[in-house]
Order: C-alpha cells, then sequence, then structure tokens
C-alpha cells in the first residue's frame, strides 16, 4: 500500500518537473515590435526614436551600428527606446542606415528584425530630355461647374513627373503614380531620387513592375515612408470614378492601351500604365501622368481602364 503511494507521488513529482522544464525552455527572448521613427530622414540628418517591445528578456543590447556605439540597457519592464541621430548625407543617392536589437533571458537570446532609416540626398531638378521639367498644368481640361459630374478640387496642383516622361507608359509609372497618390491624398512632396531609388529596390527596371510587386513593397517597405495599410478593388464604372474620388480624395488606376490608342492627347503603344484619378468632368475623368493632369473622355475610359483601386496608407 505504501509502495503504491510512493510511486503515485514520484509521478506526480515528476510531472511537476517536466513542467517546470516545458517553462524553461519556453521562456525564450521574443520581440514583439520594433520601429525606428522617422523612417525616412531629409539630407540634413537628424534625430531618430527606436522602440521595441520584447517579453522575457533581462537586458538588451542595441546594434546601431556606425550611428552610436553598441550599449546594454535594462528591458526587463518589456519596453525598449532608443534615441540618436543620423548625419547629413553627403552622397548623391539615399542612404541607408540599420538598427536591431539582441535581447538577453537567461541562458537564451533573441535577435529582433533590423529596422532601416533612409536619409534621402540633397534634392536636385529632374530632367528629362528637354532639359529641366517645370510643373504643367491641366490640359485640356473640360471646364464645368461643381455638381455630381464635375469635382475639379484637386485639378489645380502641379506634379513632378518622377522620372516618368510622356508618352513613355514604361519604366517606374507604378512608383511615379505611388508618389503623385501620396502628393495628392498625404499633402507629401516625395523626393524624387528616392522614388527612382525605392523602385530599383522594389525589382523595377526599364520593363515596369507587375502591380503585385508594387502592392508588397508599398504594403512591406514602404514608398517614401508611407505604408500601404487598405486596398479597396472597385469596377471602373464612372459611378465608381466619382464616388471612389469622393470617398479616398483619389484613386489608383492602371490602364491598358492596345497599339496607336489614345490617352488623353496621346498616342500609346500596346503597354501598361498606372495613374491617378483625382477628379472628373462630364467628359471624362482627370488623370495624374507623366507630370501632367490629363482629361480623358469616357469613352477612352471604357476602353482603357483594366483595373481601380481605394488606397489607405500611413
Amino acid at each position: 500500500m505504501s509502495g503504491g503511494r510512493l510511486t503515485r507521488i514520484v509521478a506526480v513529482t515528476t510531472g511537476v518537473l517536466a513542467i517546470h522544464a516545458t517553462v524553461a525552455v519556453a521562456a525564450r527572448p521574443q520581440f514583439v515590435s520594433i520601429s525606428a521613427r522617422p523612417a525616412v530622414l531629409q539630407a540634413g540628418g537628424g534625430a531618430f526614436v527606436v522602440s521595441a517591445r520584447v517579453r522575457n528578456a533581462r537586458v538588451c543590447r542595441i546594434d546601431a551600428q556606425a550611428l552610436a556605439p553598441r550599449r546594454l540597457v535594462n528591458c526587463s519592464s518589456g519596453h525598449i527606446t532608443f534615441r540618436g541621430h543620423v548625419p547629413a548625407n553627403t552622397i548623391t543617392v539615399p542612404e541607408i542606415r540599420s538598427l536591431s536589437v539582441e535581447a538577453y533571458g537567461g541562458s537564451h537570446t533573441g535577435r529582433s528584425r533590423t529596422v532601416q532609416i533612409e536619409i534621402l540626398p540633397r534634392e536636385q531638378p529632374t530632367r528629362s530630355r528637354g532639359g529641366i521639367d517645370p510643373p504643367s498644368p491641366v490640359s485640356g481640361i473640360d471646364a464645368c461647374a461643381p455638381g455630381p459630374e464635375c469635382d475639379l478640387d484637386a485639378a489645380s496642383q502641379s506634379f513632378q513627373n518622377w522620372g516618368n516622361v510622356a508618352p513613355e507608359p514604361l519604366g517606374d509609372c507604378t512608383f511615379a503614380a505611388a508618389a503623385n497618390w501620396e502628393q495628392i491624398v498625404l499633402h507629401l512632396q516625395p523626393n524624387p531620387a528616392l522614388i527612382g531609388y525605392e523602385y530599383a529596390k522594389a525589382g523595377g527596371d526599364g520593363q515596369g513592375l507587375s502591380q503585385s510587386s508594387l502592392w508588397s513593397y508599398w504594403r512591406d517597405d514602404g514608398i517614401a515612408g508611407v505604408r500601404l495599410t487598405g486596398l479597396h478593388s472597385y469596377t471602373t464604372t464612372a459611378a465608381d470614378v466619382q464616388n471612389g474620388v469622393r470617398d479616398f480624395g483619389a484613386m489608383f488606376v492602371e490602364l491598358s492601351f492596345g497599339q496607336n490608342w489614345g490617352f488623353g492627347p496621346y498616342t500609346m503603344p500596346a503597354s501598361l500604365h498606372d495613374v491617378v484619378v483625382d477628379g472628373f468632368t462630364p467628359e471624362g475623368p482627370l488623370v495624374v501622368s507623366w507630370g501632367e493632369t490629363l482629361q480623358m473622355s469616357w469613352e477612352q475610359w471604357r476602353a482603357e481602364a483594366v483595373g481601380m483601386w481605394g488606397i489607405e496608407a500611413s
């Protein structure tokens, strides 16, 4: 009888030890989040803040590469805040600085993902074949009074061409459209050199970039410091154009051209092209592309528009 009881006690004790062993194995440091703000700095450099949340850690080591010496900090509270300063960018392309954090908890370690800070180059004039490109106003607009079929609120803006020059629909039209969208909706002015650099980083070349690659990069890495947070597909009917512009401020659109098709005042080769629609008139939508706002007819639009999205980003 006593032997049976002893056996059960040992079994229970062994079970407790097994549970404790399992807990010890699971107590590896884990990073919940890490971010650097701002993610993009102007050419003159400036201050930044890295914030991280970590579990099961006692001490953390911040690895900011050349920005600061490695240092150990107490992170048992689960929160880390590190402030630093980035020097000015002295080269002609965006400069990338990387940071990460390593956490220690007992005999275990864990490492955060790497975060990056981009330092823009000093802005230079954007050039095309004809020299410096001046901002271009609306081309051939169908003037109208504001109403259900007329929205000209954004039509007076001027835009960069972001290296995408009419009538060449290939190249970085995807990122140029994203930059135009950010200017219209978020009131930002992305740096043209940064747009070109990030376009190449996303895998773009002279033959363009797929729509899915644009969405993935915009969501995961951000374009000019802005990340895609919501993507809503719409039909390309006139009603959805009008409602979408009023709901989102501007719509992101993919056009498909046949050989020698018209687009605004241009004659196009067979190709795909991304644009932004930021208004409309009884004649048709107002389309931003190549540093211009172009008046399309609804007939052109119905033949050429193959995809339209409402964008959320921050």
